[in-house]
């Protein structure tokens, strides 16, 4: 099982959405089709860098810099 394989749920039981995750995860890499590494790599992205996070960060800047606010109003992409 890859690392990212978090003890969340604190001994509660895992949700159907859980199980099927973990059973697809576990196929995929015993076949090889996928590095548990680089699986591990993708989720600590999503985790700390694209996640909710991102966004949350984002809109702090724009409450605090009227001319963020403004670049992020005309073009979001490039603010």
């Amino acid at each position: 099982m890859a690392e990212h394989d978090h003890d969340d749920h604190h001994g509660a039981p895992l949700s159907e959405i859980q199980l099927r995750v973990r059973a697809l995860e576990t196929i995929l890499t015993e076949k090889g089709y996928v590095d548990p590494a680089a699986l591990d790599a993708i989720v600590e992205a999503y985790e700390t860098s694209i996640g909710p996070r991102n966004g949350a960060l984002v809109v702090a800047k724009a409450w605090r810099d009227p001319a963020f606010k403004q670049a992020l109003l005309k073009d979001a992409t490039a603010a």
